[in-house]
């Protein structure tokens, strides 16, 4: 590793710099008014604003729709004439098959993180995203043809066989000549800004040094100990220095100031990577990029996301519809026990505190009396608030924190209750 671009960190206290000279300068730099590295480019490399950056996904998702639908059609003309073709497109299926096979390219390449700021401006791991993607996305494009059966394209083999590499092929090369160069000038601090790396044992500094090593678009890194910073000062060294990406190594017993340290770094506009061995912190595997075979835990900002909320909610709209669907006779059959067991309606709605604060009526099957008499479990819950007493003690000497005999509670609402079931 060259020892020219591992630095120490301007601006904090210099009793463990990593004093190597080199390019940056002397040993350790200067603190004159804003900090920045010597030479650093005017004006200052910014965080991506949102709107850049959810106009240039919006860009990328259309480029990709357009990618995944182009894949089938150019290999199409090889076995079939432009009059059986377009005979086809002019039916409902073809269409249709297109767009549903677009989409699934579209969902699974979300679900791989291909539209992530930080997989948007690196080569080998956008396209190692993919192509992990584009199997499955290949397989339902057959699906959905078995579906719709149509023998235009689907009945020639060349024509399959041919579409897979096509595709990918105009895939690598969008995303390449096209994607990869405007995402490094959306996100060109992301892309091009130094790295940091926070942590107090010789590994951190060691990582450091690999992912100098390994970095193929030759960024500046620099090393610090993890207790030269406070949080506040974090945010100040990632915004000042322009830090694009900032790696956290905690060590045991350093959780708490290793999270409140990240997530300044990460409102200071830099990509964040949580490293520990221990995985009381981070449960999970190490990825395949990390860096002494740690476990990683990547911070996200939503607001650079991609179109995952899309793809979430849709998936949340048609799960819960088929859902609905197959249970409705069970349902059914719940509804009019609620019924048959006291007076009053079948459905209970309350208002709820949701995402963001914001109320929405929640509704589940009626579980209590009509009318019932709330006194006592509001006494309960007053005492509950003072002194923290349980409701009730198990066999087994566990506490319960909720009275277990409620009158208030129904037969049918008991065995709701007991199941889960009418909620």
């Amino acid at each position: 590793m060259s020892p020219d671009r591992l630095r120490a960190v301007p601006g904090v206290p210099d009793s463990e710099a990593v004093g190597l000279p080199g390019s940056f300068g002397s040993p350790h730099f200067r603190e004159a008014g804003p900090l920045s590295f010597p030479g650093a480019a005017e004006p200052l490399m910014l965080p991506a604003s949102r709107a850049a950056h959810r106009t240039f996904i919006a860009f990328v998702i259309a480029l990709d729709f357009a990618v995944a639908a182009a894949g089938i059609s150019l290999a199409t003309p090889l076995r079939y004439s432009w009059a059986e073709v377009t005979g086809s497109l002019q039916s409902l299926g073809g269409p249709a098959l297109l767009f549903l096979s677009a989409l699934t390219w579209l969902s699974l390449l979300s679900a791989r993180g291909t539209y992530r700021p930080r997989t948007l401006v690196s080569t080998t791991d956008q396209l190692s995203r993919v192509l992990s993607a584009a199997t499955l996305a290949w397989l339902g494009t057959h699906l959905f043809a078995i579906w719709f059966k149509l023998p235009i394209p689907f009945e020639s083999r060349l024509v399959m066989g041919i579409s897979f590499p096509v595709t990918l092929a105009l895939f690598a090369a969008s995303r390449l000549l096209l994607v990869r160069p405007l995402a490094a000038l959306v996100h060109r601090r992301l892309a091009s800004g130094p790295v940091l790396f926070i942590g107090d044992a010789e590994r951190a500094l060691e990582s450091a040094r690999e992912f100098e090593s390994s970095d193929h678009r030759r960024r500046r890194v620099a090393h610090r100990a993890l207790s030269d910073f406070s949080p506040g000062r974090a945010a100040s060294v990632v915004r000042e220095q322009e830090f694009g990406e900032v790696f956290v190594l905690p060590e045991p017993g350093q959780t708490a100031e290793a999270l409140e340290v990240a997530f300044a770094a990460l409102d200071a506009g830099a990509d964040v990577t949580l490293m520990a061995p221990e995985f009381r912190l981070l449960k999970g595997k190490p990825n395949s990029d990390s860096l002494d075979q740690l476990p990683t835990l990547r911070l996200r900002r939503l607001d650079y996301g991609g179109p995952e909320a899309f793809f979430k909610r849709m998936i949340d709209v048609v799960g819960s519809g088929i859902g609905l669907v197959l249970l409705s006779p069970f349902l059914a059959v719940m509804a009019l026990a609620v019924k048959l067991s006291s007076p009053g309606p079948v459905i209970f709605q309350q208002d709820r505190i949701g995402r963001g604060g914001a109320p929405f009526p929640m509704f589940k099957f009626r579980t209590m009396r009509e009318g019932n008499d709330s006194r006592a479990y509001e006494a309960y819950s007053r005492v509950f608030i003072r002194e923290g007493a349980a409701a009730s003690i198990a066999a087994d000497g566990s506490k319960i924190y909720k009275p277990t005999s409620d009158p208030r509670i129904t037969r049918v609402g008991a065995i709701l209750r007991k199941s889960c079931a009418g909620t």
